[in-house]
């Protein structure tokens, strides 16, 4: 159970920051452009930190005692926001916030995917549980700024990240068969197969995109005049959707490939992100979301499957990484440029989306169709 109320107070976190953040740092008086800015330098901070944090923890075995730390540090950084004022002293604080959580999932994910088979576990339904999280904050969070105001944001996210403090204590530190701590050089030789290169450039994409409805989704919605509640609400959809995708993860990977997974997942990006370009409205938001299954669902279904049937045990916190980081270096990008477009009008930053993951459909067809380490049922084999 402790995989469960961890990554229940993890999705916590992450609700809060990807949804109603930039809420929050609007609020403190910065402008929609730069806050793309910030939320892109956000990214780009995740590119140094992500593999660098995934190495360490391969090559010293503390999985465990970085994570904590980190939490620990999150912690600290997330109470000054109550204290801070100005426009400097916010971004600073917030980009030191977002570098401390953002090697957090990478760094869960290496130590459950590690512990699956030892503990009988189903990635998708421990996933589920995280995703039901983002539901129930995401619900909370757009009711307490409603009625108070969007320090509620913040008070929310730091009762989210104690929770992970209490709750990490329990976790595994590392897979109990890992071997010794490995070289550089090893981890390095180790992650530049070509199914491992496609998928950087494919579900990258595909999360990328993710990035940027994070970023500029809540303002397009209320463009529209959908109040925050109600914006709250959309979010809920959306991952109740993404919640059935996780719970039916063992049987989609019984079925389908891991590329294949993937490339279903940029099709349905094409799709989901070209519909919300041309419009905001109710009818085609509730088409939007309902496709959040596949777009994020089967993403993330697709790359943890992937992780599990082609990348060793002793690698796993550096491939997680590495991914995490291409992630945030095309998140980036996509931001940055976005920030240009959003001005000009916010349809078209979707429509840019939507050409990426047409793109990132493009790389899929590349990915193998076999498994590189030999078929043991999966990340959802139990």
């Amino acid at each position: 159970m402790v995989f469960y109320a961890f990554y229940i107070a993890l999705y916590a976190q992450i609700a809060i920051g990807i949804t109603f953040m930039p809420l929050w740092l609007k609020a403190q008086g910065l402008g929609e452009a730069t806050i793309g800015t910030c939320m892109a330098a956000a990214a780009i901070i995740a590119v140094v930190i992500n593999p660098l944090v995934g190495t360490l923890a391969d090559r010293t075995r503390r999985n465990k005692t970085i994570l904590i730390g980190l939490i620990v540090g999150a912690i600290c950084a997330t109470f000054a926001m109550t204290t801070i004022t100005g426009a400097v002293l916010v971004v600073a604080v917030f980009l030191i916030y977002r570098s401390l959580v953002s090697p957090l999932v990478p760094l869960a994910e290496s130590i459950l995917i590690a512990n699956l088979t030892v503990f009988r576990l189903d990635f998708g339904q421990v996933r589920a549980w995280g995703s039901a999280s983002v539901v129930a904050t995401t619900l909370l969070c757009g009711f307490l700024v409603d009625w108070f105001d969007a320090r509620a944001i913040i008070w929310l996210l730091l009762a989210a990240l104690m929770a992970q403090l209490v709750t990490s204590r329990g976790l595994p530190s590392r897979a109990r068969d890992a071997q010794a701590a490995i070289t550089f050089a090893a981890i390095s030789r180790a992650l530049r197969s070509r199914g491992f290169l496609v998928l950087l450039g494919s579900a990258a994409i595909s999360q990328a995109c993710h990035g940027v409805f994070y970023a500029y989704s809540t303002f397009r919605w209320m463009e529209a005049g959908h109040s925050t509640s109600a914006i709250g609400i959309f979010w809920s959809i959306g991952v109740g959707v993404e919640i059935v995708a996780f719970v039916l993860g063992k049987r989609i990977t019984a079925r389908l490939s891991a590329g294949k997974i993937i490339r279903i997942a940029c099709i349905a990006g094409i799709l989901r992100w070209g519909i919300f370009g041309l419009s905001a409205e109710l009818a085609p938001t509730l088409v939007v979301q309902l496709l959040q299954g596949a777009t994020l669902g089967f993403t993330q279904i697709g790359v943890a499957f992937y992780m599990r049937q082609s990348i060793a045990p002793e690698f796993l916190s550096s491939a997680s990484g590495i991914y995490s980081a291409a992630v945030g270096l095309i998140t980036a990008l996509a931001i940055l440029a976005s920030a240009h477009l959003y001005p000009i009008s916010s349809s078209y930053v979707f429509l840019f989306a939507a050409l990426l993951c047409f793109l990132g459909t493009v790389v899929a067809t590349l990915m193998p169709d076999r498994n590189d380490r030999g078929d043991d049922g999966g990340p959802f084999a139990s």
